[in-house]
């Protein structure tokens, strides 16, 4: 509906990725890159959003249109943790959309 605000803060688009990894990985590693394939605003943001196991992530800006989920800690598994990176576009102060990409990593017991 035209001027909800719900639906205006609303993402976009939502995107699932899961990653198998192995316990105790070495940090701080890349996992995952989000970009945009092309930008319409003046500005594009990124961040940590939500998820379970927020303490173990990190979201650092790459390249004018990249951000990077980083892993800092290494994580002893079996686990499953969950992070939810936000990339918003803006012009000015105006959101003009907000793009969720909700990845999700699956610690293995084992170290090989």
């Amino acid at each position: 509906m035209l001027g909800d605000k719900a639906c205006t803060q609303a993402p976009n688009s939502i995107s699932f990725h899961f990653l198998p990894v192995v316990s105790n990985m070495s940090a701080p590693r890349v996992l995952f890159r989000v970009s945009a394939a092309r930008v319409l605003g003046d500005t594009l943001r990124f961040g940590l959003a939500g998820g379970r196991g927020r303490g173990h992530f990190s979201v650092q800006r790459s390249g004018r249109q990249t951000g990077t989920l980083l892993l800092v800690t290494p994580v002893k598994g079996p686990a499953t943790l969950e992070a939810e990176v936000e990339m918003s576009e803006l012009e000015g102060h105006a959101l003009l959309g907000r793009y969720l990409t909700k990845v999700t990593l699956m610690v293995s017991p084992y170290e090989f």
